[in-house]
C-alpha cells in the first residue's frame, strides 16, 4: 500500500537509518500503520514545539501540523545516537490502522451487552481490535 503524507504527496518507503537517527522496527511499523511520514516524523524530532523529557531517558517530541500533533518518542544509545523508538498523529488519519481501531472502539464503547459481547467474541476469535 502506498504511503502518502498529510499534504498528499506520495512517501518513498521508510529507510532504516533516517536523518542520522536510528529508526526501531517498530517505529517503521508504526509509520506505516499510522499514515505518517519519515518526514513528517522526523521534521516533529528535529524542530518539536514542545519536548517532555521521561524517566527512562527518553524524550517525547510534540508538533502541530495543521489540525494534527505528531508526537516522536526518541532515546539516545550508549554510543550517543539518536533511536526514533515510535511515533503517532492525533487525531489518525482517514483510513489508516488506527482511525479503523478508533471507530470500532468507538463503536464498541457505545454498543449495548449483547453486541459488546458479540464484538468480544470477533477480538478472541479473528483477532479484531477495538
Amino acid at each position: 500500500m502506498p504511503i502518502y503524507d498529510t499534504t498528499g504527496i506520495l512517501q518513498i518507503m521508510p529507510s532504516r537509518v533516517y536523518g542520522h537517527a536510528i529508526w526501531t522496527n517498530h517505529a517503521l511499523k508504526r509509520l506505516s500503520d499510522r499514515g505518517l511520514t519519515q518526514k513528517l516524523a522526523w521534521t516533529t524530532f528535529q524542530y518539536p514545539d514542545r519536548s517532555l523529557p521521561q524517566a527512562d531517558g527518553s524524550t517525547i517530541y510534540q508538533k502541530r501540523h495543521q489540525s494534527s500533533v505528531v508526537t516522536v518518542v526518541a532515546k539516545q544509545n550508549d554510543t550517543r545516537q539518536w533511536v526514533i523508538i515510535s511515533c503517532w498523529i492525533d487525531p489518525p488519519i482517514a483510513g489508516s490502522a488506527d482511525d479503523f481501531k478508533r471507530r470500532r472502539y468507538l463503536k464498541y464503547r457505545q454498543s449495548n451487552l449483547w453486541n459488546k459481547f458479540l464484538m468480544q467474541l470477533g477480538k478472541f476469535f479473528w483477532g479484531l481490535d477495538f
